[in-house]
This record gives C-alpha cells, structure tokens and sequence, in this order.
C-alpha cells in the first residue's frame, strides 16, 4: 500500500468520525428540546385558569372540599380508603363510592368473563371448579383495584417530592420580601393552585387551618400526613423546634432548604452506587450466555471436525 495514502484516508476518517459526531449531537439536542417543550404543553395544559376571585373562593371556609378533608382527618384512619383516595388525588366526597363501584365492576366482569371463558374451552369442567377459579380471579382482581390506588398515592408522592423545592424557594422568597408565614403560604398556595391543582388543594386546607388558629406546625403535620412526604413531617419538626427556640423562620427555612437539597444529592448517589449491583443480573443474564456461546462454539466446531476427519482403522 501506498504510504502517500495514509494522511488521505486518516483526513477522510477523522471528517467522517467528525460528521457523525456533529449529526448525533444535533439529533441529540433536537430531541432533548422536543422532550422539554412537550414536557412544558403537557405542563400547561394541567393548568387551572383561575381568576382572583374563584382563588378567593377556594381559600374561604365554604369550600366543601376543605370541609370533607377535616371530617376525614377527623374519623378516618391514615391507611383507610377515603385518606388513600385523598393521597391519590381524588377530593371529591363521592370518591369512594365511585371507587368501591369501580372495583365491583371489574371484579364482576372478570368473573363472568372467566366462567364464559372456561365453558368455551372446556364444557366437561365440573361447575365447581369454574366457580372456584371466577371467584379466585375476582377477588385479584378486586385486589389489584387497591394495587392500582396505592400506585397512584406513589406516583403523587413522588410528583409531590419533586414539587416540594419550588414550594420551599417560593415561600422563603415570599418571607423574605416581608410577608408573615401565613401570608406566604396563602399566596404560594395561590399559585401552586394555577400551576398544580392537587399540591396547591393540600396547600389550600393548611392555609384554611393557619386561618382558623391552628399552630402552623400542627397544619403541616396534617398536611405531611396527607401526602406521606417525610420532607413535610421534617418541616414541620423544625418548625415546632423554630416556635419553642424562638428562631428565625427565615434562617429556619434557608437551612431547611439547604439541608434538602444535600439530601437530594445524597439519594441520587445512593441511586448512582446502587446502579452496578443491579446492573449484575441483567448483565449475567444476557451477556454471559452469548459469551459462552462465542467461547464454546469454534472449540465444538473443531472437535466436530476433528471427529469427522478421523479415518476407521483397518
């Protein structure tokens, strides 16, 4: 080969290694800004177009959905249905019965569609055993009902959890611009109910509380109990341990902040380190066949050929 080649060829890599490099990042950035406009319409369109007066009407004492929240804080327990449906974003005071009629359904056609189904394969099956296996498909199903509204209360936490920084930055902006505590509340509550209607309806009934003279650290205990978020619950310590120590809120609430934003970064590299160890059995599942595969299979295929070349004595 031709030495006065090689600096043509490797200009001719280095520009093509450069061209993909280019088309990739571009595709790359192009699709990273698809994700965040989307992210910004889906965003948008969970927005609430409120006016001042209908924001005054969801923090005045007539609303009903602040009322069926205290007459369950008061008479149910935390892990009942009406606390899970609330935890799951469901406010409405018919919530349980639409999810108890719900469930019913499910279950009903399940069973049905199991009985039906078991006749169509199999005429012959003695009719116990067919009402054995509906019944026992009905009630998973039943079951899975419940399944499906603690993931819902899981998905709100986690959507909460996410929330929650903004909810501290706005209320230490609103505390530093001169508002008392429950002032600021009111007013992020106010534009939590524009931007998310479920956080800011939680935030609303603390706002409602403070009004009524609830101490602000009961409120939030309320509220952290509502969504079963340990940030809230930690909050609301602090803010006890501000009132008895006579701190300021302020000071209280940039520590609180900067304690969890550490504690952000602490559980994504909790995550990060935990990452190779679950990695392991995928990869032990998947790659250490094929490498078995590419190990074994020109020593097999050798031996093959050994066997058949091998002449008969005679």
């Amino acid at each position: 080969m031709d030495t006065t080649l090689l600096p043509i060829i490797a200009a001719i890599f280095l520009s093509v290694l450069l061209l993909v490099f280019t088309l990739t990042n571009y595709i790359t950035n192009k699709r990273e800004v698809r994700r965040n406009l989307a992210r910004i319409r889906a965003t948008s369109a969970g927005r609430k177009d409120y006016t001042e007066k209908q924001l005054d009407q969801v923090l005045s004492e007539e609303n009903d959905t602040a009322r069926y929240f205290f007459e369950v804080l008061r008479n149910d327990a935390p892990d009942s249905l009406r606390p899970r449906l609330i935890r799951a974003g469901f406010f409405s005071r018919r919530a349980s019965f639409y999810f108890n009629l719900f469930r019913a359904l499910i279950a009903l056609v399940v069973f049905v569609s199991v009985w039906t189904g078991l006749y169509a394969l199999d005429s012959s099956i003695r009719p116990l055993l067919v009402l054995l296996f509906a019944v026992a498909f009905s009630g998973a199903s039943f079951i899975l009902a419940n399944v499906a509204l603690d993931r819902l209360g899981k998905r709100k936490e986690t959507e909460y959890r996410k929330l929650f920084p903004d909810f501290m930055d706005l209320l230490i902006v609103c505390v530093d611009a001169g508002l008392g505590i429950d002032a600021a509340l009111d007013r992020v509550a106010r534009e939590f109910l524009i931007t998310n209607p479920d956080f800011g309806t939680h935030l609303s009934i603390v706002v409602l509380e403070l009004r009524a003279g609830r101490p602000i650290h009961d409120a939030l205990t309320n509220f952290a109990t509502q969504i079963d978020l340990e940030e809230a619950r930690s909050l609301a310590t602090l803010f006890r341990q501000s009132i008895e120590l006579g701190s300021s809120v302020g000071k209280t609430l940039r520590v609180f902040s900067a304690e969890m934003r550490t504690l952000r970064i602490v559980r994504a590299e909790e995550k990060a380190n935990a990452l190779p160890v679950k990695m392991l059995f995928p990869l032990a599942l998947f790659l250490f066949p094929v490498n078995l595969v590419i190990v074994l299979v020109p020593v097999l295929i050798a031996i093959m050929k050994m066997f058949l070349n091998l002449n008969p004595p005679i």
